[in-house]
C-alpha cells in the first residue's frame, strides 16, 4: 500500500493484512504530537465549561464562589432564586441582594413576588438600608424553614426548601459573611 492511498483513503480488499499493518503503522503518532493534542484537548474542554454559567440541580440549593464573594442559588422551571452575598474580602462596598432570572439567558426579572414563612417579599431587592437589611436577614431565616413561592409576570413557581438549612447562611452563627447595609 503507498502512502498517497493512505492520504486519499483508498484501500482495496487486496490490500490484506499487510495492508491493514501499514496503515496502522503510518497513522501512528508520535509521543510528543499526542501530548500536544491531548493539552490542547483539555485546554478546550477546560475553556467550555469556564464559558457554562453554574449549573444547580434542579429543586436544590447551590452554594458558589466567585471574585471573593458568595452566591447561593436554586433552580426551578428553567429560573434561578439567586442570592448574592458580597463579602469583604470580595466587594465590599456592595450589600447582598435577591434576585430571579432565567436559567438559560441570565435575563433577569424586574418585577417578582416572594412568598415564604407567611411573608412577602417584593423583589429584586438590595439589602442596602436597615429596613433592606432586616427584610433579607429575615428572608434567609424564612427560606431555610419553608418552600418559596415566586410569581412574577403571571407565573407561579415553587423553590424548595429541601437542602436550604445546610447551604444558605444563618445571620449571626459562625460563617455568615454576607455585606449588609
Amino acid at each position: 500500500m503507498k502512502n498517497k492511498d493512505i492520504q486519499t483513503g483508498h484501500l482495496s480488499r487486496s490490500a490484506g493484512i499487510t495492508g491493514i499493518e501499514e496503515l496502522a503503522r503510518a497513522t501512528r503518532v508520535a509521543p510528543s504530537a499526542r501530548a500536544g493534542r491531548m493539552a490542547r484537548w483539555g485546554a478546550g474542554l477546560l475553556a467550555a465549561v469556564l464559558a457554562l454559567p453554574a449549573l444547580a440541580a434542579e429543586g436544590r440549593w447551590t452554594e458558589g464562589f466567585g471574585q471573593g464573594d458568595l452566591e447561593y442559588f436554586i433552580d426551578a422551571q428553567g429560573m434561578r432564586l439567586y442570592i448574592g452575598c458580597p463579602t469583604a474580602d470580595g466587594s465590599a462596598d456592595t450589600s447582598s441582594s435577591l434576585a430571579l432570572m432565567s436559567v438559560k439567558s441570565s435575563q433577569e426579572v424586574t418585577k417578582f413576588t416572594l412568598k415564604v414563612g407567611g411573608r412577602s417579599y417584593d423583589g429584586p431587592f438590595t439589602a442596602d438600608s436597615r429596613v433592606g437589611e432586616n427584610d433579607f436577614i429575615a428572608l434567609l431565616d424564612d427560606l431555610r424553614k419553608g418552600d418559596a413561592v415566586v410569581t412574577y409576570a403571571g407565573k407561579t413557581l415553587t423553590f424548595p426548601k429541601n437542602n436550604a438549612a445546610k447551604v444558605l447562611p444563618a445571620f449571626g452563627k459562625k460563617g455568615f459573611a454576607c455585606n449588609l447595609s
